[in-house]
């Protein structure tokens, strides 16, 4: 493991299947991490850098506890056979041209997964996808190579691309995924059998295996294949979950829940439901992921960040039983934070939120001011001006819920009331 690379495998031991994205996601209009989307422009050094951050922190916000980078700089079979990167190829138009012996030049996902792996928390997994060989084999052509076959072409892909790819990026991430699409629309070929013995052999992070669609006909196959997880969608039809449960087999599954080619957001009574389905043919204890059905580079932002909120809410109502309702909170003035208020207000002209903390005979103990609710509310608990009770406990937690409404008007340029609903555009 190269220094200073520390992977977590904590998460393995969770008593529940963790979730997970397949990989892509919608791209981000570049900007600032901390300012408004804006169009790309030349102003941003590297912008897929850019979406590589923010797509890290929809999958954690939505609470993907194995996300990935959710951005290439290319399509996934564009990517590994770019000239730039890979000897023997030649790009003619749309057509990829196998023109020499075939050798990658440098690593391709590397820098982007390292950009990744500075974002993604901890406490948190990683898992990257990497194109399968006969997936990239099957979109070159022959004519005119030292390749008699596409068999030999996916033999030459998998050790001198694929292989080579999957040990670099390996000390960086939980799982290694192989997305292998062919597989569940043309037959088995039987040499993938050795293709795959070859190419996971002794890698130091458990191998995914992620096929979309429907896989009803080729699952049988696909148990032969040296991986530890097998990822498949069970949106499509019953066929495939009727074919595992009759099946042995050693590798857990992937449970794909969340239809990637549908723009509706599925509630999570219905992702609940399936998952429930999967469990009681398979038993939870073979399910190591829930996840999406497939990538989500093709929905729309919004929706893709809200299926994978459903999807999160579903696997736990499944797995730890429905959320409890918070009970009724008021506050008698008996029970105020002994030590004084807060006053929050937002200064239109410098754009900035003012908190003070006040004695109840109104002398301000504490005036603090940023544009940043995050830093107001940790100087305030830094400051330990708080009561250390209980009481001042609740009066933190109201603390932050204000100060979050006051930044979001701040951003959103309306006014702010501190115990008045915001009036936002659009919201009435």
């Amino acid at each position: 493991m190269q220094e200073g690379i520390s992977v977590n495998r904590s998460l393995s031991k969770l008593k529940f299947p963790a979730t997970t994205v397949i990989g892509s996601y919608p791209v981000f209009p570049p900007a600032g991490l901390d300012g408004p989307r804006k169009a790309f422009s030349e102003e941003l050094e590297d912008p897929v850098e850019t979406t590589i951050q923010q797509c890290v922190r929809d999958f954690v916000s939505a609470g993907i506890e194995y996300p990935s980078t959710g951005q290439s700089r290319e399509s996934f079979v564009s990517l590994f056979l770019d000239p730039a990167h890979v000897e023997g190829i030649a790009k003619i138009g749309s057509e990829t041209i196998v023109t020499g012996k075939i050798k990658r030049k440098d690593p391709i996902r590397l820098a982007d997964v390292e950009v990744a792996k500075q974002i993604i928390p901890r406490y948190y997994g990683f898992k990257e996808p990497v194109t399968d060989p006969y997936t990239l084999a099957r979109h070159c052509r022959l004519e005119g190579s030292p390749y008699a076959n596409l068999k030999e072409l996916t033999y030459a892909i998998a050790r001198e691309i694929v292989r080579p790819e999957l040990e670099s990026i390996q000390s960086y991430v939980d799982y290694l995924q192989l997305d292998a699409p062919y597989f569940s629309v043309e037959p088995f070929k039987d040499y993938m059998v050795d293709v795959y013995e070859e190419l996971t052999s002794g890698l130091k992070a458990p191998v995914v295996l992620h096929v979309c669609g429907d896989s009803f006909g080729v699952f049988k196959e696909l148990t032969r294949l040296k991986v530890n997880v097998i990822s498949l969608d069970f949106t499509s039809s019953d066929r495939l979950l009727e074919e595992i449960a009759l099946r042995s087999f050693e590798q857990e599954i992937g449970l794909g829940c969340v239809n990637t080619g549908s723009p509706v957001v599925e509630t999570v009574t219905r992702i609940s439901n399936l998952i429930r389905k999967v469990i009681s043919k398979i038993g939870d204890g073979r399910i190591r992921f829930v996840h999406p059905a497939c990538g989500e580079r093709n929905l729309a932002l919004d929706v893709a960040y809200q299926k994978n909120v459903n999807l999160c809410l579903a696997r736990n109502e499944v797995f730890l039983g429905e959320a409890k309702s918070a009970p009724s909170f008021s506050m008698s003035e008996s029970e105020y934070d002994p030590n004084g208020y807060f006053l929050i207000e937002v200064d239109s002209q410098t754009r900035k939120i003012v908190v003070s903390f006040n004695t109840y005979e109104n002398f301000p103990l504490l005036r603090l001011q940023s544009t940043s609710g995050e830093k107001l509310i940790s100087a305030i608990v830094d400051s330990r001006i708080i009561s250390d009770t209980q009481y001042g406990k609740h009066h933190l937690g109201y603390l932050g819920y204000e100060i979050g409404k006051a930044e979001t008007a701040l951003k959103n340029k309306v006014p702010y009331r501190q115990d008045r609903p915001l009036s936002l555009p659009g919201i009435y």
